[in-house]
């Protein structure tokens, strides 16, 4: 039985998109959208471009509560053994922020949903089915200090469902917008 990956892509990506902007119009103004940039390290030769959506969770003082979630897409450019080849990505990952007066500093734990799995001399990625975790920093700037500019260390792996599970690591660097 063949799996149309694509037609499950979009169907998820539509279900994120309409519980991002489910709600009320006060919850979506502390929403942004972020665009990140970013280069896969230990000689990993993959470029990504990726676009979220970030939406503010409700304020809760426990330090275990996600203060955002985050709802997005990527490309990625990956050389395969066969050349150079696309991959795109659906991930939706909480992530806990905390803001101070020119900084934040911010980490997130989410799944990723990979277009075709990862399979060269550097990069084993035997799932399309990834978990990735960021931590990140980076300076609040603007007038309001609403604008973010950061940089995040993410690694995406398939938590050992399947071998080999080797993994791939970034560094990535975000901008994201109030929207």
């Amino acid at each position: 039985m063949l799996i149309n990956w694509t037609a499950i892509m979009k169907r998820i990506l539509l279900a994120a998109l309409f519980l991002a902007f489910a709600g009320t119009a006060a919850a979506q103004a502390q929403s942004e959208v972020m665009m990140s940039l970013g280069r896969g390290t230990d000689d990993a030769d993959i470029d990504i471009i990726r676009l979220a959506y970030r939406r503010t969770l409700a304020s809760d003082a426990r330090w275990w509560m996600p203060t955002l979630v985050e709802f997005g897409a990527g490309m990625w450019r990956v050389p395969d053994f066969g050349g150079t080849t696309q991959r795109l990505d659906l991930h939706a990952t909480p992530v806990w922020r905390a803001d101070f007066a020119r900084t934040y500093v911010e980490a997130g734990i989410g799944v990723y949903l990979l277009s075709h799995t990862i399979n060269n001399d550097t990069t084993h990625m035997s799932t399309s089915l990834e978990f990735g975790s960021h931590v990140g920093a980076g300076l609040r700037i603007g007038e309001r200090r609403d604008i973010r500019v950061g940089i995040a260390l993410q690694h995406l792996s398939n938590a050992g469902i399947k071998e080999p599970n080797g993994g791939v690591n970034f560094v990535l660097v975000n901008v994201s917008f109030p929207f």
